[in-house]
């Protein structure tokens, strides 16, 4: 399936914002509210709504938007670096009272965050 408009992105946007307060209600009413699961589906809905809003600007591939997602993932990088090394660390010192894959979602869900807002930001400045 290939996503061509950026109507659909925000289709997808809304389904998984719709899925995310359906998550955030359950978890409330059955006291069984997971954070980590939480944030994969906000995640996923951040995630379309920004595609969508990126889409047109992406779907010219001309310098510009080359500039955009060099200069974005660059940025990106080293906040994810950041991440790593605070995962790293609290893992270490027993600072998170997390599982390996929960903190491993947790860095996966803030890597696409971040690329994608440094994107947008990187898009608005260019």
């Amino acid at each position: 399936m290939k996503i061509t408009s950026q109507r659909n992105f925000n289709i997808l946007g809304v389904l998984f914002a719709f899925i995310f307060a359906v998550r955030v209600f359950m978890g409330l009413s059955t006291n069984s509210l997971s954070i980590v699961e939480l944030l994969s589906w906000g995640t996923l809905s951040y995630l379309s709504f920004a595609a969508g809003y990126l889409y047109p600007q992406f779907k010219e591939k001309d310098e510009r938007s080359e500039l955009i997602k060099q200069k974005g993932m660059h940025y990106s990088m080293f906040f994810v670096l950041v991440f790593f090394i605070a995962t790293l660390l609290g893992n270490q010192f027993n600072i998170f009272g997390l599982e390996l894959i929960e903190m491993i979602q947790i860095v996966i869900a803030l890597t696409i965050i971040t690329i994608f807002t440094s994107w947008i930001i990187m898009a608005k400045k260019y």
